[in-house]
């Protein structure tokens, strides 16, 4: 076992913890003028730790909850102690969350590394990453599934290099806990175990049982979710893609390329050059075709020498995670969304500053290349920031023609009580009572039809706003809603309307 390297000065703690502290409000900092990032999936896990609150169960306003795993909203409805609104406390759980990945990454690198340095620019390069902070400022699981990846890949290194089956016990709770936050956890599973049975210096039949161990451990708590909702709902995940929504293989490795590349062109520095940019965004390419080559060569040898465990271990994960995520964009067109390769980063850095510290001669490199990194980072903010903020206040760009502001200010002025059904639950979320349940209309003139047949409490609103992406899912219009029997009219406005059931 190879000893671990000078751990230095107790401050480094210190400077640590600053560092957690430093993105913790960076997170928060973005919040500051709108509030907690809003995004369309938001509302389904603020309802559903209300209704946990409420003693409801999982379950959205209509519907049971089954398209996303348990954890975060639960972790949402625990914070909130029944005494603060789970909307409320997102934002600071997040920023928490975020902090502590910081942390926990910078006391695994201050064990691994030789560099000193290299520990304290790596935590400040999470802690000023956009696509890392600008997640966490959203009320989205992206934080909270980021740290158990992290955490999992930490405790796997320790198991391979030290061979402690708390280690690998540790590994698994974690990756449990992982794949309960987003179904994504199931490529975390995967890699571990592919790291279990590449490892050398154990006999076949021991690390295929250790590999079976931990995906038991890993896996049982997601089978007895998945089970739930089948029991409940008839499927395990909700909706299905079908055949006539796959994607071509190019456009795949296309869209996987773009959002890397975002995480490039995302900035805001006009003193940084071209060419500087280019080579940070082709660093953790580098990075990881390097980690390969060393993966392969010392497998080929028959040999893994632990200095070069965490490479073996944060590169193959994003490998095995890049390969994932392009099969699911290959079947599911709309999860070419940039919090999908978030994930990513942690590793991808992780395998990068290894890569430096090893190389023999390369400490002036590494300075440079992880100094220019931060400065890269540090740009990122502003404009992540401001694209935030104009999400909250303006709707999201890209998915909305108008800012829906004569229908968001008459909402914001008049807090509608009780149950609100809209075709865009983001923006009552963020401008209503935020008590209020809410969720999508129908998507057929049919299902609303039914949906008015079940309601009973004459207190339900129906919000329709015009202009927006989601109502290309939609076969009717707020004509439709205006003529629908048991609905009247509360507001009618330039760029939508306010209707409330009432019995016919």
């Amino acid at each position: 076992m190879m000893p671990a390297p000078d751990r230095g000065p107790r401050n480094l703690d210190l400077v640590l913890l600053a560092a957690a502290a430093l993105g913790a409000v960076l997170v928060l900092a973005r919040q500051a003028t709108y509030g907690v990032g809003l995004h369309w999936d938001s509302s389904t896990y603020v309802v559903v730790a209300r209704n946990l609150l409420d003693g409801v169960g999982f379950r959205q306003l209509f519907k049971t909850y089954v398209g996303y795993p348990p954890l975060y909203p639960l972790l949402l409805a625990v914070v909130s102690v029944d005494v603060l609104d789970p909307f409320d406390v997102a934002g600071p759980v997040n920023a928490a969350l975020f902090g502590c990945t910081i942390f926990v990454v910078g006391q695994y690198l201050r064990r691994r590394l030789e560099s000193r340095f290299l520990v304290v620019w790596a935590a400040l390069a999470i802690a000023l990453a956009a696509p890392l902070a600008g997640l966490a400022a959203y009320a989205l699981a992206g934080a909270a599934f980021i740290l158990l990846v992290t955490l999992t890949l930490i405790r796997t290194e320790t198991f391979l290099a030290e061979g402690r089956t708390s280690s690998l016990v540790w590994a698994g709770v974690w990756a449990a806990l992982a794949w309960q936050t987003r179904y994504l956890g199931a490529m975390l599973l995967a890699a571990v175990v592919v790291m279990l049975l590449w490892q050398r210096g154990a006999p076949p039949l021991q690390r295929v049982r250790r590999a079976a161990g931990f995906a038991l451990l890993a896996g049982a708590p997601m089978a007895a979710w998945l089970m739930r909702n089948r029991l409940v709902s008839g499927t395990f995940f909700g909706q299905m893609m079908g055949e006539d929504h796959r994607n071509s293989l190019p456009a795949v490795v296309s869209d996987t390329g773009e959002l890397l590349w975002a995480w490039v062109t995302s900035f805001d520095l006009p003193l940084v050059e071209w060419q500087a940019v280019a080579f940070l965004g082709l660093l953790p390419a580098a990075a990881l075709a390097a980690a390969g080559g060393v993966l392969i060569r010392e497998r080929w040898r028959r040999r893994m020498p632990s200095g070069w465990l965490p490479c073996f271990v944060f590169g193959g994960f994003a490998l095995v995670y890049l390969t994932g995520l392009m099969v699911i964009l290959l079947l599911t067109p709309n999860a070419n969304e940039e919090r999908y390769v978030a994930p990513l980063y942690i590793p991808l850095l992780v395998t990068a500053v290894f890569v430096l510290d090893r190389v023999r001669g390369a400490r002036a490199a590494a300075a440079a290349v992880t100094a220019a990194l931060c400065v890269w980072a540090a740009g990122q903010i502003e404009p992540n920031t401001r694209a935030i903020r104009q999400a909250n206040s303006e709707g999201l760009p890209g998915y909305s023609n108008s800012s829906f502001a004569d229908t968001q200010q008459w909402i914001s002025r008049n807090p509608l009580p009780g149950l609100i059904v809209s075709n865009s639950p983001i923006a009552i979320l963020f401008h209503n009572d935020a008590r209020a349940d809410y969720s999508y209309l129908p998507r057929t003139e049919e299902d609303l039809g039914r949906l008015l047949l079940r309601l009973e409490d004459p207190g339900v609103f129906f919000v329709w706003f015009d202009n927006i992406w989601t109502n290309t899912y939609h076969d009717y219009d707020r004509a439709a809603l205006r003529a629908a029997s048991g609905l009247e009219p509360v507001a009618e406005l330039a760029d939508g309307a306010v209707f409330q059931f009432t019995r016919p």
